[in-house]
């Protein structure tokens, strides 16, 4: 997981949040798919109302993550959302022929384990760690910064830490010009 905690990763689905948002969970498989990436794959398929409720989740922790971030409080309205999400039926797991873990449940019960794991993250300590990636707002992930001495500054080095390092290169060398 690119942000180091699935509630954040869940975030991601909604790329460039700062310009021009490109939705990445357009319709149910694609949210199928993402909950396989996520580990949290069921033996249900995901529905209308499924994607509508992840999405809705996505926003919602959204809401609060950033709250976090600016040191504001948080509303209290998306805290009972998301709070009301946690509380769902919680996936079961299961060991497969090959003892590989999988999960029976819904896709509800999927998305209520990420708000329980957003419940977790934002009631907990590494709350301080959250951090969004310094080439915003060409970019609008954010992630835990678990680095050695907390420097990390970029959501992927390969992403957006070489197009930062490369656009600055660049301006260095016409600056010299």
């Amino acid at each position: 997981m690119a942000s180091g905690h699935r509630a954040l990763d869940l975030l991601a689905t909604l790329r460039d949040r700062h310009r021009e948002p490109v939705e990445c969970l357009r319709e149910p498989a694609d949210l199928d798919r993402w909950l396989g990436i996520a580990g949290l794959g069921t033996d249900e398929r995901a529905r209308g109302e499924d994607l509508a409720a992840a999405r809705e989740l996505r926003e919602t922790v959204n809401r609060l993550v950033r709250a976090v971030m600016a040191e504001r409080s948080v509303d209290a309205a998306d805290v009972r959302e998301l709070n009301a999400r946690a509380v769902q039926q919680p996936l079961a797991p299961q060991a497969g022929v090959g003892l590989e873990l999988r999960w029976t449940g819904s896709v509800a019960a999927a998305l209520a384990a990420v708000a329980r794991e957003a419940v977790e993250l934002l009631t907990d300590r590494d709350r301080t760690l959250i951090r969004e990636c310094a080439a915003a707002p060409l970019c609008s992930r954010v992630y835990l910064d678990r680095s050695p001495g907390r420097r990390r500054r970029w959501c992927q080095m390969e992403w957006c830490g070489s197009s930062s390092k490369m656009q600055s290169y660049r301006s260095r060398r016409r600056d010299k010009s």
